[in-house]
């Protein structure tokens, strides 16, 4: 991974900026995608502090104009772009949603729709170079778990997710640009917090965003022409 360019959106905080900081210690050079600037800027300090390189590009994903936007602007820093990496989400659930009516359209534009449009301002650098991987942060809530009855449009707009995954897996097989799809169980990363739900103080049953990092990073890794399509994982004791 040394010197290769890499995406994160959602870098500001949680799985983003833990991934970030990790990618950072390995010689990767990152581009902070968030709308925080504060805390984009905290980040980049932290790994440029480390030796590493990272620049901030303020980007709000549900628009189009600023995702196209935001891509030329790290080309032009950065001269190329490796590693896509789709982060960016958000937490809904049913009473979440009964307080703000507008969330339903929200988690769609951030869960699914922004990723989407990722992939197609940075697509045609890859198919230039011949070359890259898109790595789709999804969920365990992107496949059929029993779960999925108490939050039904978190988990349409995960499978929308997994559906479009699938798709590219599909467009790209047997080239030598990547598709790799990240399906992890719950993650203590503040998502519930954030979207003004808590899940309770008990994390016992979540994953750390360190663990998560790692498992993103092992994908990462794979050597030549080796690929991680799908990786799925949760603590054994999630659903007590």
């Amino acid at each position: 991974m040394k010197d290769k360019v890499v995406i994160i959106t959602g870098a500001s905080q949680g799985l983003g900026r833990e991934l970030a900081i990790k990618l950072g210690k390995l010689g990767v050079k990152i581009a902070l995608v968030a709308r925080n600037e504060k805390m984009l800027s905290e980040v980049k300090k932290e790994i440029n502090d480390n030796g590493g390189v990272a620049e901030v590009f303020v980007c709000d994903v549900t628009d189009v104009d600023a995702i196209n936007s935001t891509v030329s602007k790290i080309v032009d820093t950065f001269k190329t772009v490796d590693v896509l990496v789709n982060n960016a989400g958000i937490w809904t659930n049913d009473k979440l949603e009964e307080k703000d009516k507008k969330l339903v359209e929200k988690t769609f534009m951030v869960n699914s729709v922004a990723p989407i449009n990722f992939y197609k301002a940075v697509s045609p650098i890859f198919e230039k170079n011949k070359k890259g991987h898109f790595v789709f942060i999804n969920s365990i809530a992107g496949f059929e778990i029993k779960e999925n009855k108490d939050y039904a449009v978190y988990i349409a707009s995960k499978w929308a997710l997994t559906g479009f995954t699938n798709a590219l897996k599909s467009k790209y097989d047997g080239t030598d640009i990547k598709i790799t799809s990240i399906h992890p169980g719950p993650i203590d990363s503040k998502i519930d917090k954030n979207a003004g739900d808590d899940w309770g103080s008990d994390k016992s049953w979540m994953m750390s965003v360190k663990e998560v990092a790692d498992a993103v990073i092992y994908a990462l890794n794979a050597p030549g022409k080796i690929q991680v399509e799908t990786l799925t994982f949760k603590k054994t004791n999630w659903n007590n």
